[in-house]
């Protein structure tokens, strides 16, 4: 059982890690969006914002995934072979 709690501690962690970096540059775009007066720029960072949320969701989903494994054992039951 302790090496599941240290299993979910790394996945929570790399999951954490890369969600701020993506919530940083999302607010970084924000930002540069609210001080521009370029249509066009404004479009483009939109888009990277939707890129990035996109990335935020898709790692919490993983890590989601990732939890219901590590509860399963699957991936002790996966070292047997």
């Amino acid at each position: 059982m302790q090496g599941n709690s240290k299993k979910k501690t790394g996945a929570l962690i790399a999951a954490a890690v890369i969600v701020i970096l993506a919530a940083a540059m999302i607010a970084f775009f924000v930002f540069i969006i609210r001080g521009e007066d370029v249509a066009g720029a404004d479009g483009i960072l939109w888009i990277y914002v939707a890129l990035l949320a996109s990335v935020a969701v898709g790692v919490l989903a993983a890590l989601r995934q990732r939890f219901k494994e590590i509860k399963k054992g699957e991936e002790d039951e996966a070292k047997k072979y």
